[in-house]
């Protein structure tokens, strides 16, 4: 829009207004040359002296509306780049009684916060561009030990650091190796994680969940939803969206690309979970913001996640140096400012807190930390930090995001939401890859202890306290004698040879875990499996076919027209592949004989 088209815009009244603060002399009454005179004005020479009355916030909010927000001056980029919109913005209309505001030039610069194209070219030599807000990136010792108390509370809150991209490489493959044992019971419909399947995920975590399921007896009901599960609750999500796992009965089990899976570089996989969940995962984030609710109501249209997911996706890629934490109030700083912004709902009147009527989001359901920020830290805490993409460093979520006590009927809450305590992230080598800001990944090398010494009789004894997965791994090929000695069972060993992945995963095991040289008992044993693993074959099914007499079954099994699709077995009986059997039977055809039940 030009100017003029601008002008032309509004009526009579509000173009005197604005001709009231412009030397344009004698003040023309018709509208046509009331447009004329404020045009005439503002694109030239005498533009300069109209600036130059800007107080520094209103230049401010013109620069960067002419500069870096294509010509549209916007209210909430504005207030998290400086802290305050300028006192022009934030007239009340209604207030009583009423006080003569001070002009401000704004009103011939701004129309509905926008700046017309042409005017925009004017302006811009004349207000130079302001910097981009200097954001401070941490370093590992530059990041807090702990959260300054409030004003209710003079203790601080402890900050807990989790580094995530080497859990990742112990946790993919335990709970892999934990739903191939049946361990993980979920819904037979939902797909989603029981509480006893969440609490047998934790134990094989590293680390445990970010907040363990104790924390949940310290919760009252009233007080907000339960902390745990986390990581539990996504993990089984995320490989059934994955196509790692499906549901089979009440439990998970591991589909052929998950068995596959064990034996692939983990960063494959995480870069292949990362893709799938982004595009298609599901239930929606926002669904475990349990306190925002009418989600499901009719009507509310609630936006696609994978358009939510890609905005994150951006504003981490332009946000977040790898290797250096950003406080998440940053975070959403940066997004304000910069445009990462997305649609929750297409009708926020159906969405409220606590009340339906009273709790509303349709009034002030826009502002960004309510819905656009929670969706965020869900999306960060319980995906992207399970997966290894972001360091964390959090807090339990008690009073940690305020932001929501204006809303009627909050004040009993907490905490909104489970993921409130995130208060830092950091996005990870791995990270770096799976969003596409890197072509290639290394991982680095974990730095571990052996975990045993392998004796003559096949003992094992610990030397350190195993991890969940490699005690995990133990379960499933050794005997415990006592707690710190286990016995290698041949038997369990061969009867999970009879894949042969997993029989190199339980060599590699047993090779690179052990202190010093296996005994040469540890080497016969393996061998000796994989030989007996391998010395029998299927085949695939095939038919018994029966012949009328052994000169019959000879014919059959010597003829070229038969003998390359059928084998004796036996003095009147022929075995053929079940790949095979037409080959067979038009065989036979040419030989004038039919086999029945076969049809024509």
């Amino acid at each position: 829009m030009t100017l003029q088209d601008t002008l032309e815009s509004l009526t009579a009244h509000a173009l005197s207004m604005r001709i009231a603060q412009l030397p344009v002399g004698k003040r023309p009454q018709r509208k046509a040359d009331m447009v004329a005179a404020i045009s005439g004005c503002l694109l030239s020479d005498a533009l300069a002296d109209i600036v130059a009355r800007l107080s520094e916030p209103e230049r401010n909010a013109v620069a960067e509306a002419v500069h870096h927000w294509d010509g549209r001056f916007r209210p909430v980029a504005f207030d998290a780049k400086y802290g305050k919109l300028p006192s022009f913005f934030t007239r009340d209309p209604y207030r009583f009684p009423r006080q003569p505001e001070p002009p401000s030039a704004l009103e011939v610069l701004l129309y509905d916060n926008r700046v017309p194209d042409d005017l925009a070219a004017r302006l811009a030599p004349l207000l130079p561009a302001p910097p981009p807000l200097d954001i401070p990136l941490l370093d590992d010792e530059q990041l807090p030990a702990a959260i300054g108390a409030d004003e209710d509370d003079d203790k601080p809150e402890p900050l807990e650091r989790r580094d995530t991209e080497p859990m990742v490489h112990h946790d993919l493959p335990a709970v892999l190796h934990l739903v191939a044992r049946g361990g993980v019971a979920v819904g037979a419909k939902t797909g989603i994680v029981s509480a006893a399947g969440a609490r047998r995920i934790e134990a094989v975590l590293q680390g445990g969940d970010w907040y363990s399921a104790d924390r949940n007896a310290d919760t009252p009901r009233w007080a907000g939803v339960p902390l745990f599960p986390i990581r539990a609750h996504a993990w089984p999500l995320l490989l059934q969206t994955g196509g790692l796992a499906k549901i089979d009965g009440s439990r998970l089990a591991l589909t052929p690309k998950g068995k596959k899976a064990l034996a692939q570089p983990v960063h494959e996989v995480v870069a292949d979970l990362y893709t799938r969940w982004r595009k298609k995962g599901a239930p929606d984030e926002l669904r475990r913001v349990e306190m925002i609710k009418g989600q499901t109501a009719r009507g509310v249209r609630l936006t696609a996640p994978v358009d939510r997911r890609l905005v994150i996706e951006n504003a981490l890629h332009v946000c977040c140096p790898v290797g250096q934490w950003l406080s998440v109030d940053d975070l959403f700083r940066l997004m304000k400012i910069d445009g990462f912004r997305f649609e929750v709902a297409g009708n926020l009147w159906k969405l409220y807190l606590t009340d339906a009527n009273y709790g509303t989001l349709g009034y002030d359901g826009s502002d960004f930390e309510i819905l656009e920020g929670r969706y965020t830290l869900a999306y960060l805490f319980e995906y992207l930090a399970t997966l290894g993409l972001v360091d964390v460093a959090y807090t339990l979520p008690h009073d940690a995001r305020p932001d929501y006590h204006g809303h009627w009927g909050t004040d009993e809450l907490e905490y909104l939401s489970r993921y409130d305590g995130l208060r830092y992230l950091r996005l990870t080598p791995l990270g770096a890859y799976c969003l596409g800001l890197v072509d290639s990944y290394a991982p680095a090398p974990l730095a571990r202890a052996p975990l045993f010494r392998v004796g003559p009789d096949l003992s094992l004894a610990l030397l350190r306290p195993a991890e969940p997965a490699e005690q995990l791994q133990l379960e499933q090929i050794a005997t415990r004698v006592s707690a710190e000695r286990w016995q290698l069972d041949a038997e369990a060993l061969l009867a999970r040879g009879s894949d042969a992945e997993e029989r190199a995963r339980n060599r590699e095991f047993l090779t690179t875990a052990l202190d010093g040289t296996a005994p040469p008992e540890l080497g016969e044993l393996l061998d000796g499996i994989d030989q007996r693993a391998t010395a029998v074959t299927d085949l695939g099914p095939a038919r018994l076919i029966q012949c009328r007499d052994a000169a019959l079954a000879g014919l059959l099994a010597d003829d070229p027209a038969t003998s390359a699709h059928c084998s004796r077995a036996g003095e009147r009986l022929l075995c053929v592949p079940e790949k095979k059997l037409a080959a067979f039977r038009k065989g036979l055809a040419r030989l004038g004989f039919v086999l029945p039940g076969l049809g024509p």
